[in-house]
Formats: structure tokens, C-alpha cells, sequence
């Protein structure tokens, strides 16, 4: 007799990108939860346990991803390490963190949003989010960005304020906008990717590289956008804007 346990297909590996004697740093892949996260979900599943089978010990998270989004993230390999990152994880001349996304919209300039997010209090909170342009095809921009703050959702929920709605973004985005790209390109995720994380601590000193998903880069390769050759950042001028749109078609309301 077959069990249910014997019907188990078991995950793909995590994709280990960096690892020594104090953290592990891995790709996150979309869909999957960091940690649990007893409030919302009893699911078992999520990266932090599966990074702790894989490796053969327990880790501890640094920092977090939400759950559609991939890319780098960084465990801790104990306690002591996590406290010590975590004390200058808001220093922006110590910890680099990196993003690609495909936004609605032809975007030809680089910029800043700096305006304020309400948090689940109800409470408004600064948050700074730079971005730089890439390059655009049919009615969609790669983007690469940096956020100076942590606020929940904030790559989202800026560009969505300013009509350039991450493509695939079913909370913050809008409906036709990814019913198109679902119809049109079988595209079932967010484009939203975090694709590099660079640590000049005094103790840990790193750079490392997401490369994009599969499921990513083929709708690249379909729309015609390049990103084989990601440059390297360059610091945006503090000029707070809205981006500029020269795309309206699928911006109709739900």
C-alpha cells in the first residue's frame, strides 16, 4: 500500500549563494514564507525550516521577504550573530539592499519617493524608496531600486501611488494590468525580485548576487527587455518626484 507520506514529492533545494561559519545566505523562492506565521497560516512549510533541513542546523532570521517576492536573504547561524547584524541593519553605509521589478508604464527618468505610509496602526510612518529605469518595451519598465527604509510593502505601495503598478502585484496592483499578463504571457507572480545584498560590517564583509528566476526572466525574453547586464548602483539625487507615465492603456479601474 502507497501512504500519503510515500506521495510526497520532495521541494527543490534551496539555492545556497553564500555560507560560513556565522550565516547563511540563500534564494528566497516566491510563494514560500520566511518563517511561520501563526496569525495568518498553520502551514509547516517555509524557507527558514527548509534552509535548517538542508544544512543540517538551525538558523535564525535576519530579515524578511514577503511571501510572493524571491531573492538573497541572510539566516544567522546563532544568536549572537543576528543580534550584532541586526544592530546595523538601518545603516545605509554598512547594509546595500537591491531590488529588480517590471512596473507598468514607460519610466525614463530616476528618482525618489519620499512620502510617508500608513502602518497597521494606522500610523504614518517616512519612507524612501530610489529608483532607476532600465529599460522599457511594451508598456512595462525594469526597474532597479533601493529602499533607505523597511516599511511593510513599500517598493509596492510606492509605485503603485504613482500609477506604475508592479506587474503581478495582486494586493497593491491592479486587476487588468495582471489579468493581461496572465492571459497573455501565462504570468502568475509578482516581479519583484531582491537581487543583491551587500554587508561592509566590521566582522562580515559581502557581496552577493540573486540571479532572476526562470519565470522572470523568461517574460523578459518575451517582452524583449534586457537584463543580462545589471549595472552597478549608482546613487539617485534626492529630488523627490513622481514617476511619469507614457502608457495609460491598461489603467482602467477593476
Amino acid at each position: 500500500m502507497i501512504t500519503d507520506e510515500e506521495n510526497l514529492t520532495p521541494p527543490e533545494p534551496i539555492e545556497i549563494l553564500y555560507q560560513d561559519e556565522q550565516v547563511v545566505i540563500v534564494t528566497k523562492p516566491s510563494g514560500l514564507l520566511v518563517h511561520p506565521y501563526w496569525k495568518e497560516t498553520n502551514e509547516r512549510d517555509n524557507l527558514m525550516r527548509r534552509v535548517r533541513d538542508q544544512i543540517g542546523q538551525r538558523v535564525y532570521p535576519i530579515h524578511r521577504l514577503d511571501r510572493p517576492v524571491s531573492g538573497v536573504l541572510l539566516f544567522g547561524l546563532n544568536g549572537e550573530i543576528v543580534k550584532r547584524i541586526q544592530e546595523q541593519w538601518h545603516d545605509k553605509t554598512k547594509v546595500h539592499k537591491e531590488y529588480l521589478a517590471l512596473v507598468f508604464g514607460e519610466i525614463e527618468n530616476e528618482g525618489v519617493f519620499d512620502f510617508q505610509l500608513t502602518n497597521d496602526k494606522k500610523i504614518k510612518q517616512d519612507a524612501l524608496t530610489k529608483y532607476r529605469p532600465l529599460q522599457s518595451s511594451e508598456r512595462a519598465t525594469l526597474m532597479q531600486i533601493t529602499i533607505e527604509t523597511g516599511r511593510t510593502h513599500q517598493i509596492r505601495r510606492h509605485f503603485s501611488r504613482s500609477r506604475h503598478h508592479l506587474i503581478g502585484d495582486t494586493k497593491h496592483g491592479k486587476g487588468n494590468i495582471n489579468r493581461y499578463y496572465r492571459s497573455e504571457h501565462d504570468f502568475n507572480r509578482i516581479f519583484l525580485h531582491s537581487y543583491r545584498l551587500k554587508l561592509n560590517l566590521d566582522f562580515l564583509k559581502v557581496d552577493i548576487e540573486s540571479p532572476l528566476p526562470s519565470e522572470l526572466t523568461e517574460l523578459l525574453d518575451t517582452i524583449k527587455i534586457d537584463y543580462k547586464n545589471i549595472p552597478t548602483w549608482k546613487e539617485v539625487a534626492h529630488n523627490p518626484q513622481e514617476a511619469s507615465s507614457q502608457s495609460k492603456d491598461l489603467e482602467s479601474s477593476d
